[in-house]
């Protein structure tokens, strides 16, 4: 299961860009590597300005809508961090369940884990407007200019709880029956799952965008 994969035991830094420590995770299984390059170096440079400027509909600078891409994309792990803690503390009140014969209790319970099902949603709404772009119910794929007729686009992961998304559904017996119980955390471990495999898509291209930036690929 997706919830068996322990978080690391450092402490996150808050001022600390997403990219960089997701970019820096290699898979041995990644058979389409890019080339060495200096991560922490190019997300420095593609995200040195925390405020982007407003953009102008004559502005054709490649290094700009790179920046801009690297903006949603950082925007969107954020979001992914919060969607994902909110999976594992659901995780954790679902299997708590399984340890109580009263109903009574599996019924608050089921009620809890309902509250942190909806509060997915609450986290992908009160996202950075960036970020709904690749992760909201209005999703849409995120075409990068890369100078010329050259383009990238990024592909869009729905997060929400809908079947289009992340697929969480309700308990209706209240965490009655073992069987309820069990499908939920099905349902829980596809969500982490998805979650995780939008954020590693996410970094790959974010790293090809930033070796494209510090002309790697030239």
């Amino acid at each position: 299961m997706a919830f068996a994969i322990h978080k690391s035991d450092e402490k996150k830094s808050s001022k600390r860009s997403p990219l960089a420590g997701w970019l820096s995770k290699k898979s041995k299984s990644d058979d389409d590597a890019l080339p060495e390059i200096d991560i922490d170096a190019g997300v420095n440079r593609a995200l040195k300005k925390t405020e982007l400027p407003e953009k102008n509909t004559e502005d054709k600078d490649p290094e700009n809508h790179v920046r801009d891409a690297l903006g949603a994309i950082e925007a969107a792990l954020y979001a992914i961090d919060r969607i994902r803690d909110t999976l594992e503390q659901a995780c954790e009140v679902v299997i708590s369940a399984k340890d109580i014969e009263d109903p009574g209790g599996r019924a608050l319970l089921a009620e809890r884990y309902d509250e942190l099902r909806l509060g997915v949603d609450e986290n992908v709404n009160s996202a950075d407007p960036r970020a709904s772009v690749l992760i909201g119910p209005g999703q849409r794929h995120f075409d990068v200019a890369l100078g010329g007729k050259a383009r990238y686009s990024i592909s869009p992961a729905r997060l929400d709880t809908s079947e289009q998304g992340l697929n969480l559904t309700p308990p209706v017996d209240a965490f009655a029956f073992d069987e309820e119980i069990d499908r939920v955390l099905a349902e829980l471990d596809g969500a982490l799952a998805k979650a995780d495999r939008s954020a590693a898509g996410y970094c790959r291209d974010a790293q090809y965008l930033i070796a494209r930036m510090n002309g790697a690929f030239e």
